[in-house]
C-alpha cells in the first residue's frame, strides 16, 4: 500500500468556517457586500494593536501599497533580502523603485542588518524586511539603522502573522506591515492579505489606491490616481475572519510541529533545523532545513528520496537578484548557501506525530 501523502502544506477548516463561509454566501451581498471583510479589518487591528487595516486580495497587493504609499518610486533604492518569495521584491518594481538585495542571517534566514548597514547609499529611501518562514527578522537593529538613517521600513510578514519580537507583534513595528491569507499559511482565506499601519497619511493613499485611486472628490467614482483593484472580496475575507478566531491555536499547532521536528532530528549529523532566536516568537509557518556538506546526499537528492516516499518537502527559493527582471547579479554568500541547500519541510494541519515521525525516520536513515 502506497504511503499516505504527507503534505507540504494545508489549511485547518473547522465546522465553523464552514458556517461563516456559507453565511457570506447567503447574506454577504447587497449592502452586506462589506461585512465580512470589515470584520477581517476589525479583528486583525484589535490581535495586532494598529489603528488602520485595508483587507486586500494578496499579500502581494498589500506590499505593493506599502511601496506606494510611503511614495517610493524611480530613482530610490529599497533594501531587501535576496532570500524570500519573489512576491516580495516584484512590488519594487512595479513602482519603478529598485530594489537591492543584500544578505541574510545565516541563524534565522532573515535580511542581514550588517549587509542593510553595507548597502546604503544616497539613494537609499527605505528597507523591506520579510520575516521568512514565519521567523521574526531582527527589527530591532533594523529600526536603529532605519532611524540613523532616516529610512522607511516595510515588513511583510506574509507567513508571520502573530509572531513576535519581544512581545510586540512583527507587522507593527514598521511604517507599513502586511500579511498574507493565502492557502499554505498560518490563517486562511484562500487568498487574500493585508495592510496594517499606524500612518493616517498612508492609509489614506493605500485606501485610494488600492480601489482604482478613487477618491470621490468631484462626485462619486471620481479617481484622482492611478489605482488598482486590490480590495478583498467578502467571500475569502469571511473565512480569514473564521481562522482569526482561532490564530493562537493555529500557531501553537505549528510551534508543537516544529518541536517535534527538533526532537526528531536531534542528533542526525549534516542537517539544522532554522530555529526562531531567544526573545522571539516564530509562527514556524514553513520548517527551515540547511542540508550541510557533511550529509551524504546533496539537498536535490534528498528531495527526490522523500519524494519518492510521497513526503511532499521543498526547495528553499532561489536568490531574487540573479532572476532576469531584477537586473541584479549580487552574489550574497548565505543566500546561495539556502538555495543551493536549503529544504522546506512539510507543515500541513493534516499531519499528525507519526507522519512526522516518519519523515524524520527518512531523513535520519541517510545519515548512518
Amino acid at each position: 500500500m502506497m504511503q499516505k501523502k504527507i503534505n507540504y502544506a494545508g489549511p485547518s477548516i473547522t465546522t465553523e468556517d464552514a458556517d461563516i463561509v456559507r453565511d457570506a454566501v447567503i447574506n454577504g451581498f447587497y449592502e452586506n457586500y462589506k461585512v465580512h471583510s470589515q470584520l477581517l479589518e476589525n479583528s486583525l487591528s484589535e490581535i495586532l494593536g494598529v489603528k488602520y487595516v485595508i483587507a486586500t486580495n494578496s499579500c502581494t497587493a498589500a506590499l505593493h501599497l506599502a511601496v506606494a504609499s510611503l511614495n517610493l518610486g524611480a530613482g530610490d533604492e529599497i533594501i531587501t533580502t535576496d532570500s524570500s518569495c519573489v512576491a516580495s521584491a516584484m512590488p519594487i518594481l512595479y513602482q519603478g523603485a529598485t530594489p537591492v538585495f543584500v544578505d541574510i542571517d545565516p541563524l534565522t534566514w532573515c535580511i542581514s542588518p550588517e549587509a542593510i548597514e553595507s548597502a546604503i547609499t544616497p539613494k537609499t529611501k527605505a528597507i523591506l524586511a520579510v520575516h521568512w518562514n514565519g521567523h521574526p527578522a531582527a527589527m530591532g537593529q533594523i529600526m536603529e539603522i532605519a532611524r540613523k538613517h532616516n529610512l522607511l521600513i516595510i515588513e511583510d510578514a506574509a507567513a508571520a502573522l502573530g509572531a513576535e519580537i519581544g512581545g510586540v507583534k512583527v507587522g507593527t513595528i514598521g511604517n507599513v506591515g502586511c500579511f498574507s491569507f493565502q492557502g499554505a499559511k498560518v490563517a486562511i482565506g484562500g487568498q487574500g492579505g493585508a495592510f496594517v499601519t499606524n500612518d493616517l497619511e498612508a492609509y489614506n493613499l493605500a485606501k485610494s489606491l488600492g480601489s482604482y485611486g478613487r477618491t470621490d472628490s468631484k462626485m462619486q467614482y471620481w479617481s484622482d490616481y492611478v489605482g488598482w483593484n486590490y480590495s478583498m472580496p467578502n467571500l475569502p475575507a469571511a473565512l480569514a475572519y473564521s481562522q482569526l478566531k482561532r490564530l493562537e491555536d493555529l500557531i501553537e499547532f505549528k510551534r508543537n510541529l516544529f518541536a517535534k521536528y527538533k526532537q526528531g532530528l536531534k542528533g542526525i549529523s549534516g542537517i539544522k533545523l532554522i530555529e526562531e532566536l531567544h526573545g522571539t516568537r516564530s509562527t514556524c509557518c514553513y520548517p527551515p532545513l540547511m542540508i550541510e556538506d557533511s550529509f551524504p546526499l546533496s539537498r536535490q537528492e534528498l528531495l527526490l528520496e522523500l519524494g519518492k516516499k510521497n513526503i511532499d518537502a521543498r526547495n528553499a527559493q532561489p536568490r531574487m537578484s540573479q532572476m532576469p527582471m531584477f537586473e541584479a547579479r549580487h552574489v550574497n554568500p548565505e543566500s546561495l548557501k539556502v538555495e543551493t541547500n536549503g529544504v522546506i519541510l512539510p507543515s500541513a494541519f493534516n499531519l499528525v506525530d507519526d507522519d512526522i515521525k516518519f519523515v524524520c525516520e527518512v531523513i535520519g536513515s541517510f545519515s548512518k
